[in-house]
Parts: C-alpha cells; structure tokens; sequence
C-alpha cells in the first residue's frame, strides 16, 4: 500500500505527528474517579538509630520489697561486770517452823511431825528431801487458822515411796525433813533414821520381895513375886556399910511366885535383900535381924 501512498517528507511528519497530539489533547474527556487504594506494599528497611534523646524524669518509686531472711546471729559478747547486790526480799514464811518428836528414829516406829507459822488453813505436804528431785512423801497434813497442824505417821517404813529408798535413808547419817505449803510456806529439820527396825525390847519383869523381922539365927523367910515362871532367883543382903554376901537361891513357880527360907546366919542388924533373877528382874526388901531379950 505504501507504494500509492506518496512520500512523507521528515520534516513534514514531526509536524503531523504534534499536530496528532494537540488534536487528541483537545478531545480528551473529563478525570475520572479515583481508582480503589492498592494493597499497601512491604515495609522497607530500617532506617538508621536517631540520636539519644535527653533523660527523661525520674519515675514514681516502686513497692518495697520483701524482707531478706535474718542474718545469723553474731558472736556473744563478753560477760560484764557483776552488778551490785540486790536488797534482801520478804521471806515467804518467816516464821514456819518444824519439829518432829524423835530426831533420830527407826522406819517402823510411829513418829509425830508438828509445824508452826504457815498460813491460815494452808495444804502442806511432808516429804524427805534426799537431793536431786527424790523426794519420798511421808503425807499430808492442813493448818489451822493460826497456821499450826500435827501429823503422826505410825510408820515411815510401810510409805510406798520411803521403803524404795531406805538404803539411801540410812546410808545418809542426817536427812532433810520438809514441809512445804501450797501458799508457799516452808519449813525443814534435820532427821536421822537409825534403821529398818528397832530391836526387840527385852521386857523385864517387876518383881517385888519381902522379909521381915527375925531372930539371930532363926531362919529368915523371903516372899517374892512377879519373877518371871520358873527362873532362878539369887537372894543378896547387903550390909549398912555396903558389903554384900549371898545368902541363898530359890525357884519361881509357874505364875512368878517366891518362897525361899533362908538358913544363912546373919549377925544383928538392918539389911536390904536383893532377889536377883535370871531374866534381870530385881526387888529389894528391908530385913531387920534382933537377938532374943
């Protein structure tokens, strides 16, 4: 087709081709709306850290905190100087007293404990007090209104707690006895105790003795009673001056009685008859001894 068409010199098609352009310029129609905002693209990278900005103020202050758990403690310091002493206080009970009716007694024989100065209707235990928290209870006893009280205790030895320890009891030569009352009061005396049991008492019988007045050489009559039976009895006639000779022996009968005649010739004179018995039984009589007128 180009060759019909006749040849566009250069010049003459630039300035065909601007005159294309203002044409189309002028029959372009009004903007349009805007279209829809496209999807927002990927952020670009981090720009560069600026400068320090100034310090900003000083903020509230926070809550305390927990305490820490104590520390251990330190070393103990050195002991200061004793202080002076300190004025004597009021006795609990100054005037308690105690006593016991024999200070030195067997455990199987009744004793009698009495006290004095506690108060008015105070409960009161008694006990031994042998040293290192033992001590045995012997009973108890209450004060009257004026603090007095007495107790009697038949026998030591029979209490649950004394008979456990009645070889420190009689191993130890003195004792504590105490008193102490519910009030405060408190007494003490010393004690002793001789022993488990007291030995048998030997029972001597009471015998008596009879003479009389005889004649020099006559026979001289001795009654007696209250010998033990059977015993064998020893007639003695003591002199004013103190000399003594036995005169004769005799028999008790089954019930104690004597009769004994002696024979022995004994000058004129006061004597005293002793009738001496094997179980420790003795009696005297006065025998008066005259010569016929």
């Amino acid at each position: 087709m180009r060759q019909y068409l006749p040849a566009i010199k250069p010049g003459l098609g630039f300035a065909v081709a601007i005159l294309s352009m203002v044409m189309l310029a002028a029959c372009t129609g009004p903007q349009g709306e805007s279209g829809l905002a496209g999807n927002a693209g990927n952020p670009g990278n981090a720009g560069l850290a600026g400068e320090q900005g100034p310090q900003g103020q000083d903020g509230d202050p926070g809550e305390p905190g927990k305490s820490g758990n104590p520390g251990s403690p330190g070393n103990p310091g050195l002991q200061g100087p004793e202080g002076p002493e300190g004025p004597s206080g009021a006795g609990i009970s100054p005037d308690a007293a105690l006593m016991v009716s024999k200070p030195a007694f067997y455990l199987n024989e009744p004793i009698t404990i009495s006290g004095s100065g506690f108060g008015e209707f105070e409960p009161i235990i008694v006990f031994f007090d042998l040293g290192d928290g033992n001590e045995p209870n012997i009973g108890f006893a209450d004060a009257n209104k004026g603090g007095a009280w007495t107790m009697i205790v038949p026998a030591a030895g029979a209490l649950s707690g004394v008979s456990a320890n009645v070889e420190l009891l009689k191993e130890a030569s003195v004792i504590t006895l105490k008193a102490v009352g519910e009030l405060g009061s408190a007494a003490s005396v010393p004690v002793s105790v001789l022993g488990d049991a007291s030995p048998p008492v030997e029972v001597i019988p009471s015998a008596i003795l009879s003479a009389g007045l005889v004649l020099v050489g006559g026979d001289i009559p001795v009654l007696g009673a209250g010998y033990a039976p059977n015993e064998t009895v020893t007639i003695v006639a003591i002199t004013g001056s103190g000399e003594t000779a036995t005169i004769g022996t005799g028999t008790a009968s089954e019930s104690g009685a004597l009769l004994v005649t002696i024979t022995e010739t004994l000058g004129a004179g006061a004597y005293t008859l002793q009738g001496i018995g094997e179980s420790g039984a003795i009696a005297t009589a006065a025998l008066v001894v005259v010569t016929e007128k």
